[in-house]
Protein backbone atom coordinates (compact mmCIF):
# COMPACT_ATOMS: atom_id res chain seq x y z
CA UNK A 1 0.00 0.00 0.00
CA UNK A 2 3.21 2.30 0.17
CA UNK A 3 4.44 0.92 -2.97
CA UNK A 4 7.73 0.03 -1.88
CA UNK A 5 7.44 -3.86 -3.97
CA UNK A 6 8.74 -3.46 -7.39
CA UNK A 7 7.62 -5.97 -9.89
CA UNK A 8 10.28 -7.88 -10.45
CA UNK A 9 9.43 -8.82 -6.21
CA UNK A 10 6.48 -10.73 -7.04
CA UNK A 11 8.72 -13.19 -7.97
CA UNK A 12 11.70 -13.06 -6.38
CA UNK A 13 10.89 -12.61 -2.97
CA UNK A 14 9.64 -15.97 -1.39
CA UNK A 15 9.14 -17.74 1.69
CA UNK A 16 10.88 -20.67 3.57
CA UNK A 17 8.37 -23.16 0.85
CA UNK A 18 9.70 -21.05 -2.18
CA UNK A 19 6.33 -19.67 -2.72
CA UNK A 20 6.43 -15.87 -4.50
CA UNK A 21 4.37 -13.67 -3.51
CA UNK A 22 3.63 -13.72 -6.64
CA UNK A 23 2.03 -17.22 -6.87
CA UNK A 24 0.93 -16.95 -3.35
CA UNK A 25 -1.51 -14.12 -4.74
CA UNK A 26 -2.65 -16.12 -7.68
CA UNK A 27 -3.24 -19.06 -5.79
CA UNK A 28 -6.26 -16.89 -3.63
CA UNK A 29 -7.53 -14.92 -6.72
CA UNK A 30 -5.93 -11.93 -7.04
CA UNK A 31 -3.85 -11.05 -10.61
CA UNK A 32 -0.27 -10.64 -9.40
CA UNK A 33 -0.35 -8.17 -12.17
CA UNK A 34 -2.15 -5.77 -10.19
CA UNK A 35 0.12 -5.62 -7.43
CA UNK A 36 -0.02 -1.77 -7.71
CA UNK A 37 -3.48 -1.19 -6.95
CA UNK A 38 -2.91 -1.78 -3.48
CA UNK A 39 -0.70 1.67 -3.06
CA UNK A 40 -2.59 4.27 -1.61
CA UNK A 41 -2.57 7.96 -1.65
CA UNK A 42 -5.18 9.21 0.32
CA UNK A 43 -3.77 8.89 4.26
CA UNK A 44 -3.10 11.93 5.86
CA UNK A 45 -1.79 9.75 8.83
CA UNK A 46 -1.24 6.56 10.67
CA UNK A 47 -1.35 5.85 14.60
CA UNK A 48 -0.67 2.75 16.66
CA UNK A 49 -1.63 1.55 19.69
CA UNK A 50 0.94 -1.46 20.84
CA UNK A 51 1.75 -3.30 24.13
CA UNK A 52 5.19 -1.99 25.14
CA UNK A 53 6.63 -5.39 25.02
CA UNK A 54 9.34 -4.07 27.68
CA UNK A 55 8.85 -3.29 31.12
CA UNK A 56 9.72 0.68 31.52
CA UNK A 57 6.29 2.07 31.86
CA UNK A 58 5.69 -0.96 34.17
CA UNK A 59 8.93 -0.53 36.39
CA UNK A 60 7.88 3.21 36.63
CA UNK A 61 3.88 2.40 37.30
CA UNK A 62 3.02 4.84 34.29
CA UNK A 63 0.23 4.47 32.04
CA UNK A 64 0.85 4.97 28.78
CA UNK A 65 4.52 5.79 26.44
CA UNK A 66 4.57 8.27 23.19
CA UNK A 67 6.95 6.75 21.23
CA UNK A 68 9.80 9.44 19.77
CA UNK A 69 11.48 6.94 17.70
CA UNK A 70 11.44 3.59 16.90
CA UNK A 71 15.21 1.78 16.88
CA UNK A 72 17.28 0.49 13.77
CA UNK A 73 17.98 -3.00 13.66
CA UNK A 74 21.92 -4.25 12.15
CA UNK A 75 21.64 -8.28 12.14
CA UNK A 76 24.70 -10.29 10.95
CA UNK A 77 25.77 -14.29 11.01
CA UNK A 78 29.17 -14.44 12.79
CA UNK A 79 31.24 -17.58 11.35
CA UNK A 80 34.49 -18.74 13.58
CA UNK A 81 36.30 -21.55 12.13
CA UNK A 82 38.77 -23.28 14.10
CA UNK A 83 40.21 -27.16 14.38
CA UNK A 84 38.30 -30.00 15.32
CA UNK A 85 40.03 -32.56 17.38
CA UNK A 86 39.78 -34.94 20.15
CA UNK A 87 38.41 -33.66 23.30
CA UNK A 88 40.51 -36.38 25.36
CA UNK A 89 43.93 -36.17 23.38
CA UNK A 90 44.06 -32.82 22.36
CA UNK A 91 45.88 -30.95 25.46
CA UNK A 92 44.38 -26.87 26.12
CA UNK A 93 47.27 -25.38 24.99
CA UNK A 94 47.22 -26.70 21.67
CA UNK A 95 43.84 -26.03 20.87
CA UNK A 96 41.94 -23.70 18.28
CA UNK A 97 38.74 -24.21 19.86
CA UNK A 98 35.66 -22.75 17.67
CA UNK A 99 33.61 -22.47 20.35
CA UNK A 100 35.32 -21.08 23.24
CA UNK A 101 36.87 -18.06 20.45
CA UNK A 102 33.18 -17.43 19.65
CA UNK A 103 32.01 -17.18 23.33
CA UNK A 104 35.13 -14.84 24.01
CA UNK A 105 33.88 -13.06 20.66
CA UNK A 106 30.25 -12.80 22.11
CA UNK A 107 31.44 -11.39 25.84
CA UNK A 108 33.20 -8.40 23.87
CA UNK A 109 30.47 -7.79 21.51
CA UNK A 110 28.33 -7.41 24.66
CA UNK A 111 31.08 -5.36 26.74
CA UNK A 112 30.82 -2.85 24.48
CA UNK A 113 27.62 -2.10 23.88
CA UNK A 114 26.92 -2.37 27.77
CA UNK A 115 29.27 0.51 27.59
CA UNK A 116 27.48 2.57 25.13
CA UNK A 117 24.99 2.39 27.28
CA UNK A 118 20.79 2.74 27.18
CA UNK A 119 19.17 2.59 24.41
CA UNK A 120 22.46 0.49 22.55
CA UNK A 121 21.37 -3.14 22.50
CA UNK A 122 23.02 -6.62 21.37
CA UNK A 123 21.75 -10.10 21.56
CA UNK A 124 23.08 -13.48 20.42
CA UNK A 125 20.45 -15.76 20.18
CA UNK A 126 21.45 -18.60 17.51
CA UNK A 127 23.91 -20.55 17.90
CA UNK A 128 25.10 -23.78 15.87
CA UNK A 129 28.12 -25.72 16.73
CA UNK A 130 29.92 -28.44 14.78
CA UNK A 131 30.70 -31.02 14.67
CA UNK A 132 28.17 -31.06 18.05
CA UNK A 133 29.54 -34.51 19.52
CA UNK A 134 30.89 -34.65 23.44
CA UNK A 135 34.02 -36.17 22.99
CA UNK A 136 35.23 -33.34 19.61
CA UNK A 137 36.49 -29.73 20.06
CA UNK A 138 34.58 -27.85 18.77
CA UNK A 139 35.41 -26.36 14.86
CA UNK A 140 32.56 -24.45 13.54
CA UNK A 141 30.78 -22.54 15.09
CA UNK A 142 27.89 -19.61 13.87
CA UNK A 143 26.04 -17.44 15.70
CA UNK A 144 23.69 -14.44 15.31
CA UNK A 145 24.38 -10.53 16.40
CA UNK A 146 21.24 -8.29 16.55
CA UNK A 147 21.88 -5.54 17.90
CA UNK A 148 19.80 -1.86 17.52
CA UNK A 149 19.91 1.44 18.40
CA UNK A 150 17.59 4.26 17.42
CA UNK A 151 20.56 6.67 16.32
CA UNK A 152 21.64 5.65 13.00
CA UNK A 153 25.26 7.04 13.29
CA UNK A 154 25.47 5.40 16.49
CA UNK A 155 24.33 2.08 15.52
CA UNK A 156 26.79 1.72 12.41
CA UNK A 157 29.73 2.99 14.66
CA UNK A 158 28.83 0.52 17.10
CA UNK A 159 28.29 -2.30 14.52
CA UNK A 160 32.22 -1.49 13.40
CA UNK A 161 33.13 -1.56 16.75
CA UNK A 162 31.73 -4.72 17.64
CA UNK A 163 33.16 -6.83 14.52
CA UNK A 164 36.89 -5.03 14.71
CA UNK A 165 36.95 -6.26 18.37
CA UNK A 166 35.40 -10.08 17.12
CA UNK A 167 38.81 -9.87 14.20
CA UNK A 168 40.94 -9.26 17.53
CA UNK A 169 39.50 -11.68 19.56
CA UNK A 170 39.74 -14.14 16.97
CA UNK A 171 43.16 -13.24 16.15
CA UNK A 172 44.06 -13.71 19.70
CA UNK A 173 42.50 -17.55 19.97
CA UNK A 174 44.42 -18.80 16.24
CA UNK A 175 40.65 -18.66 14.72
CA UNK A 176 39.13 -17.29 11.48
CA UNK A 177 36.11 -15.03 11.77
CA UNK A 178 33.76 -14.04 8.80
CA UNK A 179 30.39 -11.71 8.68
CA UNK A 180 27.55 -11.98 6.75
CA UNK A 181 25.26 -9.15 7.19
CA UNK A 182 21.50 -10.38 6.65
CA UNK A 183 19.84 -7.18 8.29
CA UNK A 184 20.13 -3.76 8.14
CA UNK A 185 17.29 -1.57 8.61
CA UNK A 186 17.19 2.39 9.88
CA UNK A 187 15.62 3.46 12.56
CA UNK A 188 13.10 6.16 11.97
CA UNK A 189 11.59 9.37 14.22
CA UNK A 190 8.00 9.81 14.85
CA UNK A 191 5.77 12.50 13.24
CA UNK A 192 6.30 15.44 15.46
CA UNK A 193 2.56 16.71 14.29
CA UNK A 194 1.24 13.82 15.30
CA UNK A 195 3.18 13.25 18.18
CA UNK A 196 1.53 16.29 19.41
CA UNK A 197 -1.76 15.48 18.83
CA UNK A 198 -1.32 12.30 20.89
CA UNK A 199 0.21 14.28 23.75
CA UNK A 200 -3.21 16.46 23.52
CA UNK A 201 -5.16 13.52 23.45
CA UNK A 202 -3.63 12.04 26.87
CA UNK A 203 -3.79 15.28 28.57
CA UNK A 204 -7.20 15.91 28.20
CA UNK A 205 -7.95 12.10 29.12
CA UNK A 206 -5.91 13.24 31.99
CA UNK A 207 -3.37 10.17 31.43
CA UNK A 208 -0.06 10.44 32.28
CA UNK A 209 2.49 9.98 29.59
CA UNK A 210 6.39 9.86 28.99
CA UNK A 211 8.79 9.98 25.80
CA UNK A 212 9.95 6.52 24.74
CA UNK A 213 12.01 5.17 22.39
CA UNK A 214 10.73 1.62 20.47
CA UNK A 215 13.39 -1.15 21.09
CA UNK A 216 11.30 -3.57 19.09
CA UNK A 217 10.38 -3.17 15.32
CA UNK A 218 6.39 -1.75 14.43
CA UNK A 219 4.00 -1.82 11.70
CA UNK A 220 4.90 2.38 12.07
CA UNK A 221 8.69 2.02 11.01
CA UNK A 222 7.09 0.82 7.23
CA UNK A 223 4.16 3.63 7.59
CA UNK A 224 6.51 6.40 8.68
CA UNK A 225 8.61 6.07 5.50
CA UNK A 226 5.03 7.54 3.35
CA UNK A 227 2.34 8.94 6.00
CA UNK A 228 2.98 10.67 9.41
CA UNK A 229 3.09 8.32 11.81
CA UNK A 230 2.83 8.02 15.47
CA UNK A 231 2.67 5.31 18.26
CA UNK A 232 1.01 4.93 21.72
CA UNK A 233 2.47 2.32 24.34
CA UNK A 234 0.50 0.91 26.89
CA UNK A 235 2.38 -1.02 29.70
CA UNK A 236 3.20 -4.71 30.11
CA UNK A 237 3.18 -6.78 33.24
CA UNK A 238 6.50 -7.35 34.00
CA UNK A 239 7.92 -6.32 30.69
CA UNK A 240 6.66 -9.86 29.10
CA UNK A 241 6.74 -10.28 25.42
CA UNK A 242 7.09 -12.91 23.02
CA UNK A 243 5.74 -15.16 26.10
CA UNK A 244 2.83 -17.14 27.21
CA UNK A 245 3.34 -14.62 30.23
CA UNK A 246 2.71 -11.57 28.10
CA UNK A 247 0.24 -9.18 29.66
CA UNK A 248 -1.91 -6.08 29.85
CA UNK A 249 -4.00 -5.81 32.11
CA UNK A 250 -7.71 -4.30 30.97
CA UNK A 251 -6.91 -1.40 32.18
CA UNK A 252 -4.79 -0.61 30.64
CA UNK A 253 -5.75 -1.88 27.28
CA UNK A 254 -8.93 0.84 28.05
CA UNK A 255 -6.99 3.49 29.04
CA UNK A 256 -4.75 3.37 25.86
CA UNK A 257 -7.54 2.66 23.51
CA UNK A 258 -9.62 6.28 25.12
CA UNK A 259 -6.41 8.15 24.16
CA UNK A 260 -6.25 6.70 20.70
CA UNK A 261 -9.83 7.29 20.31
CA UNK A 262 -9.61 11.21 21.52
CA UNK A 263 -6.50 11.51 19.38
CA UNK A 264 -8.10 10.03 15.73
CA UNK A 265 -10.76 12.86 16.66
CA UNK A 266 -8.15 15.65 17.02
CA UNK A 267 -6.51 14.38 13.88
CA UNK A 268 -9.68 14.16 11.78
CA UNK A 269 -11.59 16.96 12.94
Amino acid sequence: MLGLISGSEMDELRDEQGVSIGRAMAEIGFPPENYADAVRDDLDGFVELHIEQGRILFDEGLSLGIVDAITGLYRFRVTVEGRTDHAGTTPMDLRRDALQAAAHIAIEMTRIVEHAGRPAVITNGWWDVQPGAWNIVPGLVQFSVDLRHPDESTKQRLAAEVRERGEATAAEHGVSVAYEVVGDVLPKDMDANVRAELAAAASACNVNWIPMVSGAGHDSQVMATGVPTAMLFVPSVEGRSHSSAEFTTPEDAARGATVLAAALRRLAY
